[in-house]
């Protein structure tokens, strides 16, 4: 897996066009191919006309499209307008609270009363969600050829998800600049955990009341980053081995010494007063105004939040620097991007089909990358100026390998339990639990989940 993504992020296109991944081949061959494609696609009318699409079934039919609040983006709206404008089709968004999301849309696969489509992560959660039985195999569908890197999404060969990147998921400590310069603090880089404790006890004494970490406690997906990536970096060369052993039940989530750090850590951030104090009221819609304004200084996040901020205050210069969780300076990321997938209980699923076809256009595609500018999960769609701390985080640790996933995806097995872990996170930071009785708790009912599962050596 982590050959793929490299190979996807490895070579950069020219520097007059926005950087975009690409799966494989020489520099100079895959720029010759990239330009070709898209002047094929500038000298077609329509390519997915071209593709052999019927998109004419798309005239005056409404798409019904699930997703999680978190996932959902305002840039959604101006696409379905240009669905409307270019195919004649509207699009219904059902937004779903984040803790409710994968409970409902699981209910709604196994009762066929489905959407006609869903957002989720993939290939993460295609265990999870049971996409193999539930969902339609897009593997023949046309924008297939058009894919920047394919193998990350491929579940034994097949793919059932239009995705949105290519990649994604680059988890760091975000930071306000002028809000650190203030404090005597430019580019930081810390090397050791204790190095990071320095940054936020500098913070606190010269920041005039700014917070230095900001919590958002009221998600418990935005908790859930701190030891999602701590544990995984935390552990080094003995994390793939360590999940392995979990899963096959030779070891207990109680004798893992490494993540009990973790979590300790991380409710001593909020004890020794680093971070908001009303961490567990406040969510996530709360960041952009705490950062872009210098209420505070830090937040741990994935690259979509840098743009969040960014689109509100676009004049506020970010940083980014890796949070060396164990004293080891290596970037934890996602092992999937956000994609699109068909229940085969849906009601029009030829309709949906070819919606999933204009939705890759690379015209519909650029109105979300014009505001959000990423790594595009289409060779021919343009990404926009990615932010330069992204970029940069990009450049030094996944082009040269100094990366781990986190925890989620490692064991995609558990997802169905990790809602409830992340509970038991935000009562360790309101002190209701310790961090080994966050361990004991779900331990237990780690196993129970395991045994009901049929799990070998459960």
């Amino acid at each position: 897996m982590k050959k793929s993504i490299r190979k996807a992020i490895a070579i950069g296109l020219s520097a007059a066009t926005v950087m975009s991944l690409v799966a494989c081949g020489s520099s100079e061959e895959k720029k010759e191919d990239t330009t070709q494609t898209a002047t094929e696609s500038k000298d077609t009318t329509d390519n997915t006309e071209a593709a052999g699409t019927d998109m004419s079934i798309l005239k005056g039919k409404k798409i019904s499209f699930m997703t999680a609040q978190a996932k959902f983006s305002e840039e959604y709206n101006g696409m379905a307008a240009m669905m409307k404008e270019k195919y004649g089709c509207d699009v219904e968004f059902q937004v779903v609270p984040d803790n409710e999301y994968y409970s409902l849309l699981k209910v709604k696969l196994s009762t066929s009363e489905v959407p006609d489509v869903f957002e989720y992560n993939m290939p993460g959660q295609n265990v999870e969600i049971g996409v193999a039985d539930y969902c339609l195999d897009l593997s023949n569908e046309p924008w297939v050829s058009r894919l920047e890197n394919p193998d990350l999404i491929k579940d034994n060969g097949k793919i059932y998800g239009l995705p949105k990147e290519s990649s994604s998921t680059f988890l760091a400590v975000y930071y306000n600049k002028e809000v650190l310069k203030n404090c005597g603090i430019t580019d930081p880089h810390p090397k050791t955990y204790n190095e990071f404790l320095d940054i936020l006890k500098t913070v606190k004494e010269k920041g005039n009341g700014t917070t230095p970490l900001y919590m958002t406690n009221a998600d418990t997906w935005t908790t859930q980053i701190f030891m999602g990536s701590g544990f995984p970096v935390t552990l080094g060369d003995k994390s793939t081995e360590t999940w392995k052993a979990l899963l096959e039940n030779k070891i207990k989530w109680t004798e893992i010494p490494e993540c009990q750090e973790v979590l300790t850590n991380f409710v001593n951030l909020i004890k020794d007063g680093y971070v908001n104090k009303d961490h567990l009221s406040v969510g996530y819609d709360t960041v952009p105004e705490a950062i872009g304004t210098g209420k505070a200084a830090m937040y741990i996040i994935h690259e979509p939040g840098v743009q969040e901020i960014r689109t509100k205050y676009p004049d506020l210069e970010i940083g980014a620097f890796v949070l060396p969780y164990g004293d080891h300076d290596i970037l934890p990321i996602g092992s999937f991007v956000q994609g699109l997938a068909i229940p085969k209980e849906g009601k029009q699923t030829d309709v949906v089909k070819a919606f999933l076809n204009g939705w890759s256009d690379p015209e519909v595609q650029a109105v979300y990358y014009k505001t959000k500018p990423g790594f595009p999960g289409f060779s021919d769609v343009d990404g926009g100026d990615v932010e330069p701390c992204v970029q940069k985080l990009v450049d030094e640790y996944v082009k040269t390998g100094k990366y781990v996933y986190q925890i989620n995806d490692e064991m995609p097995q558990c997802g169905t339990l990790w809602a409830d872990l992340w509970s038991y996170y935000v009562e360790a930071a309101a002190e209701t639990k310790t961090p080994s009785a966050v361990f004991e708790t779900f331990q237990k009912q780690y196993v129970d989940f395991m045994e009901q599962q049929g799990a070998a050596g459960f």
